[in-house]
């Protein structure tokens, strides 16, 4: 863990834990597989495992991505820019992912509460409460608005380090 802050900690043990989860999604349809052609007993419960699963995948593994720099981007427009330019446009997408991050978070939070409160049930083979897989949004785009905000600063730093080369 040297040189890693605590929140590239929690970053990297979401991302994890969504390899762990999707791993297991394997394994689960494998099962399903052999029940379903080989014994003829299938199980009801693996569509409705693997969904909340590959929900989960998404974000928790979103931030991590996002940090890695694997998210969309248009590299033949990019590239062909001046380092200064490279930077603003890097600080206007960290402010547009910050402020989309910052209102899905909030209304994940809320939302959450709210489905907490009312005891809200999603039915499908499987009954689970609702507020456990809205947490996850919150949760995932909390990250994200933390990881836009920091791209954000090191594009600001880079910036003020090419102002004091020229300097």
């Amino acid at each position: 863990m040297k040189g890693k802050s605590l929140f590239d900690w929690v970053i990297d043990s979401m991302a994890f834990v969504a390899g762990i989860l999707l791993s297991s999604t394997v394994i689960i349809e494998c099962l399903e597989i052999f029940m379903r052609y080989f014994i003829r007993k299938p199980q009801v419960w693996t569509v409705d495992v693997t969904e909340y699963v590959l929900f989960l995948v998404a974000f928790l593994g979103a931030p991590w991505l996002l940090k890695k720099g694997g998210h969309v981007g248009v590299d033949i427009v990019v590239e062909r820019m001046n380092p200064r330019t490279r930077c603003y446009m890097g600080m206007v997408s960290a402010v547009i992912g910050i402020f989309i991050s910052a209102v899905v978070s909030w209304f994940g939070l809320v939302e959450t509460w709210n489905c907490y409160e009312g005891g809200v049930l999603v039915i499908k083979t499987l009954a689970v409460q609702k507020h456990y897989f809205l947490f996850f949004i919150f949760l995932g785009y909390l990250m994200l608005l933390i990881e836009f905000g920091r791209q954000f600063l090191h594009h600001l730093g880079g910036l003020k380090r090419d102002e004091g080369e020229a300097i």
